[in-house]
């Protein structure tokens, strides 16, 4: 059986289950595995034949275990009323071979570089395309080499990913800006894992101590998350820093100059542990509040020449990871986002709405989706101008924001 089953064909049974179920199994673990082979054995090595299965039967089992037993037992039934033929297995590999033949042939027809690269760039283009179609979002592993150590990323990260993580690795504070639910903590989180560093974090800075922490009037002190990082190593991350007052940061300043700080009694002075790591981020430029964020501040200019300044926007990966492969979801969301920016209509349409929108929706009517999950209070007005400048008229999504704008 061994010579039957291959890796690719294990994959997508496991990915079509994923793909249906919410992504709640992993590749890696063995029992599942075995029973992906039990499934490509029922199904005479046609795992389209278990994808149909694992389709109509969506939600009706709460394991893959159940879903593979049941889908054995429906195999047996028929092969009782009926006798099939034997099918010829054809695995992904086949297709993906049949599509590298007809690239390697193209390119093989024109001597332009140019054309070579259309032709390489439109074939990947289709075969991404496909894939999330087919089995939602596409994870991406990153290979790191950190000292001596290789450290590999799985999961979907952020095109700015790679940027950020070589100004953490050397040592240089970085100032992440960007709209709000663009992903600045979380990728931060991953920058810190991928160097293998412990993640503390702070919201605005309005107060002295919670940088430097505090000693309570028993002579307790009283560790600040920028305390921890300090000693004893880490990423610290000041979310929200254009929305702290630019007193305090000057302390923060002086700690990433100085690489040392004078905490409060007892502790006193201490020497930044080697593997200390500042990262920022922000609503923001620095310049103070603006048209859309209200609540920040214009910070000192000697704050801002601290940091490097990376600008995180929305990332069209983890929007399509967020909506679970529902490519018409994120097209409606990038252009509506689009078209609200360009109108100066104030709102926010993020990764954790997308998210919150693909959950909910094959439960909930489209056009109360949006009602709830995204339109929330903007005008009538508002939403016409929406309506008339959106070019996506066969989009569910849109047909639906057309109803809601009506019944306003």
């Amino acid at each position: 059986m061994e010579n039957i089953i291959t890796k690719e064909q294990r994959n997508l049974v496991i990915s079509y289950y994923n793909a249906t179920n919410g992504c709640r199994i992993q590749y890696s673990n063995e029992y599942n595995i075995k029973l992906a082979d039990r499934a490509i054995v029922a199904a005479d090595g046609d795992t389209k034949v278990i994808r149909n299965f694992i389709k109509e039967n969506a939600g009706k089992f709460d394991s893959f275990e159940k879903v593979v037993e049941a889908f054995e037992e429906s195999r047996i039934e028929q092969q009782k009323s009926v006798e099939v033929a034997p099918q010829p297995v054809q695995t992904p590999q086949t297709s993906i071979d049949f599509l590298g033949q007809v690239v390697v042939e193209l390119l093989a027809k024109t001597k332009s570089e140019e054309i070579k690269s259309a032709v390489v760039d439109k074939a990947m283009e289709e075969v991404k395309n496909f894939i999330q179609k087919e089995y939602g979002s596409i994870q991406r592993k990153v290979d790191l080499i950190i000292g001596d150590k290789k450290v590999q990323m799985e999961g979907i990260v952020h095109n700015k990913f790679d940027t950020i993580l070589k100004f953490v690795q050397a040592d240089e504070p970085v100032f992440l800006t960007g709209p709000a639910g663009a992903g600045k903590n979380f990728l931060c989180q991953q920058v810190a894992k991928a160097l293998g560093l412990d993640f503390y974090f702070s919201n605005a800075v309005t107060q002295e101590y919670k940088i430097t922490g505090f000693t309570d009037a028993m002579g307790t002190f009283h560790e600040s998350q920028f305390y921890k990082a300090f000693k004893y190593g880490g990423l610290f991350m000041l979310d929200e820093m254009d929305a702290s007052i630019p007193e305090v940061l000057i302390i923060l300043n002086a700690a990433i100059a100085n690489r040392y700080f004078d905490f409060p009694a007892p502790i006193g002075y201490v020497a930044a542990h080697p593997n200390f790591r500042v990262v920022a981020a922000g609503n923001t430029f620095g310049n103070g509040a603006d048209y859309d964020y209200v609540g920040r501040n214009q910070l000192d200019a000697a704050s801002l020449d601290r940091f490097a300044m990376v600008r995180v926007d929305y990332d069209k990966n983890i929007e399509d990871g967020c909506a679970n492969g529902n490519t018409e979801l994120v097209e409606f969301c990038r252009n509506f986002r689009m078209i609200t920016a360009e109108c100066g209509i104030r709102t926010v349409v993020s990764y954790r709405a997308i998210s919150r929108m693909a959950k909910l929706d094959a439960s909930m009517d489209t056009v109360e989706l949006l009602e709830t999950c995204l339109l929330k209070s903007l005008e009538k007005d508002d939403l016409k101008v929406i309506v008339d400048k959106m070019m996506i008229g066969d989009n569910k999504y849109f047909k639906a924001l057309k109803k809601a704008t009506s019944r306003r």
